[in-house]
């Protein structure tokens, strides 16, 4: 029994010290699966966003287009009555695909960024369409804020840095379309 109790102090330490070595090799694992799940995910939020800014963006352009062949917006290229239809279809289709994506990996805030960029390019769209429910100019102006809403939302899901500018994320187009003086009210 003496050899054993002599050699109990150095089992224990062994055992103490696989135990130490597992635990710590464990986290490290974890940590480091964790970190390149991260790093997997923030690459398919980067591509889901881009793509879906990109079928917006296509939109928008179809939507511009339209509005300079019915007088609204001056513009040279114009879409032909034609194939108007066709084109805003298969562009609505691929936002809407591409919109899946975004509710599938996006943050509450750039969901809520991204309906809202739709549903202000919805308004262009009535407007370049004939179903004008509010100026070109403010249809512009809102499209433009929920654009530079979106990227911000998407740019802080990301972690990646805004930036001082905030405007640097507006649509160009709005700097271009003056803005309607406001009605005054009658008394």
């Amino acid at each position: 029994m003496q050899p054993f109790l002599q050699q109990l102090p150095a089992l224990l330490g062994v055992l103490l010290g696989a135990a130490a070595t597992f635990t710590a090799t464990s986290a490290a694992e974890r940590a480091r699966w964790r970190r390149a799940q991260a790093v997997r995910w923030d690459e398919k939020r980067l591509t889901a966003y881009s793509e879906y800014a990109h079928a917006m963006k296509k939109l928008i352009s179809i939507s511009v287009q339209l509005a300079s062949t019915r007088g609204v917006h001056p513009d040279t290229s114009t879409v032909t009555p034609d194939k108007d239809v066709p084109t805003t279809a298969a562009a609505e289709e691929e936002r809407t695909s591409k919109w899946e994506a975004v509710l599938l990996l996006g943050s509450g805030d750039v969901i809520v960024a991204a309906r809202g960029w739709h549903n202000a390019v919805f308004r262009l769209q009535r407007i370049a369409a004939g179903l004008a429910e509010e100026s070109w100019a403010e249809a512009v102006q809102a499209v433009s804020h929920a654009r530079r809403d979106f990227y911000q939302a998407a740019k802080s899901d990301l972690g990646i840095a805004i930036g001082d500018d905030p405007a640097s994320y507006e649509w160009q187009l709005a700097k271009l379309v003056p803005a309607e003086p406001k009605k005054q009210l009658e008394n």
